[in-house]
């Protein structure tokens, strides 16, 4: 049986778009594989025709012929918190174009079940992995990992081979570290997540500690923990009540400034006139909190579109925006996104400015 266009009954190929419309069946294919060869017109019309006709992508049999799947993992660390929340949503927006499906794998930044995630997509033929790696990752996951299309996203780790997508991490502590030192501050602390297996902790740290490093006055004091709430409260506690307390305080992560007002409320300080701060994320509730907190502001849907991109056409390019930095790797190349200070009202003026602080 065909319908009044001639296309017969059942599922529905790529050659029966390709009669459709005439054309030939390797442009169909090429099309919606979203490949650089053929123009964005010709795209909408053979994939407007092929959700009209109601064609689904043969994935087991591409899978069975040894190709790849239509599936792109990614692996997180933690889906509750918004920055990762945030990315995966807009990472399976950003694959759905080309027929792909997200699989969401948490990690909970354990090695061994950051392993399994791994063996399981690779046994289900994934077209790619977008992976936030664990810091003590498994030599077997990095083998593992060799043998697929890989990009890290937000952090890395030297054991990957494969592009890197991240945030312009040094500046982004530097920039907050300088704000609070402009309006008068210098005993300022650093709260960080990351472990120095991960280029995120490191990065930051540094932007932090060469802000810091530039005044002769300045007082400085850091702890690098994994990036929870309850770590931010344990963390700050002992901040916070030391001999030499804080002014200001430039925290790596908006699930540690969690933990970072939990301290202040308990302690019974008050955000900005005993403690200023500039946390780091945006999510909704930083500025319905108070006086709303100042922070740095991430690229995120930027990140995420081109991360997407790199799995599905590795070849296609670089980025248009000049300010995206770009560094050749061993396997691979780095591309970080510039970042912005959203300022609000969690920081104050305490002394006057030393005009030679930039």
């Amino acid at each position: 049986m065909v319908d009044e266009r001639g296309v017969k009954a059942g599922q529905i190929t790529i050659k029966d778009i390709a009669q459709t419309l005439g054309v030939s069946h390797a442009t169909v294919s090429r099309a919606l594989h979203d490949s650089p060869l053929i123009s964005q017109s010709t795209k909408s019309r053979i994939r407007a025709m092929a959700a009209e006709l109601g064609y689904i992508p043969d994935s087991a049999a591409r899978v069975m012929r040894g190709g790849a799947s239509n599936i792109v993992g990614f692996i997180l660390p933690d889906v509750q918190n918004h920055f990762y929340s945030t990315i995966a949503k807009v990472l399976a927006e950003a694959v759905a174009p080309a027929g792909l499906q997200l699989v969401l794998a948490i990690s909970g930044d354990d090695p061994e079940q950051e392993l399994r995630h791994v063996k399981e997509l690779r046994r289900a033929r994934a077209k790619g992995i977008v992976i936030t790696p664990v810091a003590r990752m498994l030599s077997e996951t990095s083998a593992l990992l060799r043998e697929m299309r890989v990009v890290q996203l937000v952090r890395s780790h030297p054991d990957v081979v494969g592009d890197v997508v991240a945030a312009q991490d040094a500046a982004a502590t530097r920039m907050s570290t300088k704000h609070l030192l402009s309006l008068g501050h210098r005993r300022i602390a650093y709260l960080g997540g990351g472990a120095e297996t991960l280029s995120t902790g490191l990065h930051r740290l540094e932007g932090y500690r060469s802000a810091m490093a530039g005044v002769a006055d300045a007082v400085p004091a850091y702890k690098l923990i994994p990036p929870h709430p309850e770590n931010g409260y344990l963390a700050s506690m002992e901040l916070l009540r030391g001999i030499v307390k804080p002014t200001g305080l430039v925290i790596g992560s908006s699930q540690l400034a969690l933990g970072v007002l939990r301290a202040c409320s308990e302690i019974g300080l008050t955000v900005p006139t005993d403690l200023s701060l500039v946390s780091y994320d945006d999510p909704d509730w930083h500025q319905l909190w108070g006086p709303g907190i100042s922070t740095i502001e991430l690229p995120i849907r930027e990140m995420a579109h081109f991360a997407a991109r790199k799995i599905y056409l590795p070849d296609a390019g670089t980025v248009d925006a000049s300010n995206v930095l770009i560094d050749e790797l061993e396997h691979g190349q780095s591309f970080s996104f510039p970042v912005r200070l959203r300022e609000r009202g969690s920081c104050r003026e305490i002394c006057a400015v030393n005009s030679s602080i930039r």
